[in-house]
């Protein structure tokens, strides 16, 4: 069974200028996905950029980066969807490879461990799901979230009673998040379709499994104070040298 890696990773960023090379713990951000995904059960990677220090970066660090990403895919405002597609399509009729399953890692959570990308794609092979994601537990529940109504006031987002949505924390359910660390999908799943095919409308069908990670490794780089949280974090868990003593 074929797995391929996509690293997307385009130039430019609105939160932090050029957020890929920036360098996290001494390394550009990108490396830090490259070296887990190297470590991983993937059996082909590749970086997925329109940007050419990227592209030679990539290279450099053992992985493919074998075309530049059109400009018309590349926007802010472009969807992912597009990217994964896009990328697909390109190495099955340029490199004649077809995988069996494609997977998708984000630059933007550095601390994704290689055991969660394998436990991913253990999950999706040995259950037979159409997808799979980490996840981290949400930060705030959603059912407290609230929402604008006439300008000035603010009212619930969900129709539940006050009792249930302000009682005890550890008494409403669980609520996850795709963190962009792993995302793994039958080919079938990209190709067949021009967005995620998961919803509890007309793809609920769709089999979706996930697997949790902590909110550490989950970590978000999007702006420059999570740059600042992540470098600082690196430096608090980097072990320190102990110098021998030399002399009586």
């Amino acid at each position: 069974m074929k797995v391929l890696g996509i690293i997307p990773a385009r130039k430019g960023s609105k939160g932090v200028k050029n957020k890929n090379l920036k360098k996290l713990g001494g390394k550009p951000l990108i490396q830090h996905t490259i070296e887990e995904a190297l470590k991983s059960k993937i059996n082909k990677i590749v970086v997925s950029t329109n940007n050419t220090k990227i592209i030679k970066l990539a290279k450099k660090l053992g992985v493919e980066a074998p075309f530049k990403r059109p400009e018309n895919i590349s926007k802010s405002n472009s969807h992912a969807f597009e990217v994964y597609r896009y990328t697909l399509k390109w190495i099955i009729k340029n490199q004649n490879y077809i995988p069996d399953y494609l997977c998708i890692l984000y630059c933007t959570t550095p601390f994704r461990n290689y055991s969660v990308i394998n436990r991913c794609i253990s999950e999706i092979k040995k259950k037979k799901l159409d997808w799979v994601f980490s996840v981290n537990e949400m930060e705030h529940h959603h059912y407290r979230g609230m929402v604008v109504k006439n300008k000035n006031r603010i009212i619930p987002l969900f129709d539940k009673k006050n009792t249930f949505l302000w009682g005890n924390r550890q008494e409403l359910p669980k609520i996850y998040r795709f963190n962009g660390g792993v995302m793994i999908a039958r080919t079938e799943c990209i190709l067949n379709n021009l967005e995620y095919n998961i919803d509890n409308l007309k793809f609920k069908k769709t089999k979706v499994g996930y697997v949790e990670m902590s909110k550490k490794d989950s970590i978000d780089i999007d702006d420059p104070i999570d740059f600042e949280l992540a470098n600082f974090l690196i430096k608090k868990n980097k072990p320190s040298i102990v110098k021998k003593k030399v002399g009586k």
